[in-house]
């Protein structure tokens, strides 16, 4: 074989950085004039990989899983993998795209278990010549995004102690898992003792909860700036192009992915409800430039989005039953969200603390966990945050029924990083009532099976209820009996007092 170096490049890469300087994974060829004129810098070097197709890489399974990258035009590409063999011809801009079948992943024993990883062959011919590029173990399994600011942005290694229970820097030892921080972080991280310090926090709780259950191997893609606002995420009209976007987001368009996860807007909590737009453009904006339902043989729906709803921060006034302070608005503005397909939240206001960022992650990580297994995995057993449904005045009480409570409710107490303890005798705070005259006051909850009661000794005829619409709710608060929050909520709609 004649590997020629100096002449023939190939890369497995991003075709570019914006929606207006070239193609992505999904794109067709380009339709403009202008587009049609961009330069593309042919390298003259050897075969160079790049975002995110390299080492150690996670491939998503059961979907089609275009590849792509650069060479010399009319070069024509060969892909081999695991006994599938692609091949195409580089456009007049050296670009190319193939499309691998959709793959199985291998079952682990457990998250333990070391699965042998395999090759990526890719070869280039032109004019008698070959340039080859191996990228080597590769493993199939379940590959999630997670994007976001500090909260997202947060790795093993810059915590302490207080930041997760003792573990992960003794026992996190799962070759199946792992992580690549997209991008200039550095290649595909495999999870060992060594190697766990660099995984996000968040992640590493989401991924590790839900690989102990899935048992298929599972790859993280970390894109996250501390203190970004979601209007440098955005893509598209009527909102500008982010530069957060453009830089981390655009370069691994078209890479299979099962779903995102989200945490940010901290930098947004003066939005309050004007959050739900944007975050609905940001989730509508990624998926359609990813566009993984229009791959032929691909899945019947649209990636899964899963967001984290805002922690407590600070403190809360007792002098204020109406509520309506600090996140509280932008609360309801995730929660609005869900009225897209293939959502979820993670309801996270009892595990925040006074700063910005709240110690305890391994809550939030396992909640969105449990948010994809259920919704993508199958596991109905698995409890979710149960959000407010409908209510119904009876009297002087107020009925509030929740989506899905199969257990029942309780009142508990929630400590760190430890599960909620019941306090049955207690009574659960920062819960209000509205009369009728439009005032707001403190009132007393009752459970009654799957329902809370809500009343109050000073309100004769009720018209609204809220619970937990404040900036940090604290102390005695509602879960269901497996210990998720139950989801803060105003019956008379978030702004109106």
């Amino acid at each position: 074989m004649n590997v020629f170096r100096n002449k023939l490049w190939l890369g497995i890469a991003v075709l570019a950085t914006s929606t207006s300087t070239g193609l992505r994974a999904g794109d067709a060829a380009p339709t403009t004039a202008e587009e049609s004129v961009v330069p593309v810098p042919v390298r003259t070097l050897a075969p160079i990989c790049g975002i995110p197709f390299q080492d150690n890489m996670v491939l998503q399974q059961k979907i089609p899983l275009p590849v792509w990258g650069t060479t010399l035009p009319g070069a024509k590409v060969s892909l081999t993998f695991d006994q599938q063999v692609k091949t195409g011809v580089a456009d007049e801009t050296g670009r190319w795209r193939v499309v691998l079948e959709p793959m199985t992943a291998v079952k682990l024993a457990s998250v333990h278990d070391a699965p042998a990883g395999l090759v990526m062959t890719i070869t280039c011919e032109k004019d008698g010549e070959t340039a080859v590029k191996e990228i080597c173990n590769i493993l199939v399994g379940e590959v999630w995004l997670g994007a976001g600011q500090s909260n997202m942005a947060g790795a093993i290694r810059s915590g302490s102690p207080r930041l997760y229970p003792p573990g992960p820097e003794t026992v996190a030892n799962y070759p199946a898992l792992r992580q690549l921080a997209s991008p200039g972080g550095g290649p595909w991280a495999v999870c060992t003792l060594e190697g766990v310090s660099v995984f996000k926090r968040v992640c590493f709780f989401f991924s590790n909860r839900l690989q102990g259950d899935i048992l298929v191997p599972v790859g993280l893609i970390n894109a996250s700036v501390g203190g970004s606002s979601i209007e440098s995420w955005l893509n598209q009209e009527p909102y500008a192009i982010g530069g957060n976007y453009s830089k981390l987001i655009d370069p691994l368009v078209g890479f299979g992915l099962r779903g995102v996860i989200w945490y940010q807007g901290e930098s947004n909590e003066k939005d309050r409800r004007a959050y739900q737009p944007k975050l609905e453009s940001l989730i509508t904006g990624w998926r359609k430039v990813w566009n993984q339902t229009g791959v032929e043989g691909g899945p019947h729906r649209d990636f899964s989005f899963y967001f984290v709803q805002l922690p407590g921060i600070g403190k809360s006034s007792l002098d204020n039953p109406a509520g309506g302070d600090g996140r509280a608005e932008i609360r309801q503005a995730f929660a609005n969200a869900l009225a897209l397909p293939n959502t979820g939240m993670a309801v996270a206001y009892d595990v925040g603390a006074e700063g910005e960022h709240p110690p305890n992650k391994l809550d939030t990580g396992y909640r969105l966990a449990r948010v994809a297994l259920h919704k993508d995995y199958g596991f109905t057993n698995v409890s979710l945050s149960p959000l407010y449904k409908s209510h119904k005045i009876e009297g002087s009480s107020i009925r509030i029924v929740f989506d899905s409570v199969p257990n029942g409710l309780m009142i508990a107490l929630k400590e760190g990083m430890n599960a909620p303890v019941p306090t049955p005798e207690a009574k659960l705070e920062w819960l209000s009532i509205q009369a009728k005259d439009g005032s707001w006051h403190w009132a007393d909850g009752r459970i009654d099976g799957a329902d809370l009661v809500v009343s109050s000794a000073s309100v004769k005829e009720p018209v609204a209820v809220r619970y937990a619409y404040t900036q940090h709710p604290r102390g005695h608060l509602l879960y269901d009996a497996d210990g998720m929050p139950v989801a803060p909520f105003s019956t008379c709609g978030y702004g109106d007092k």
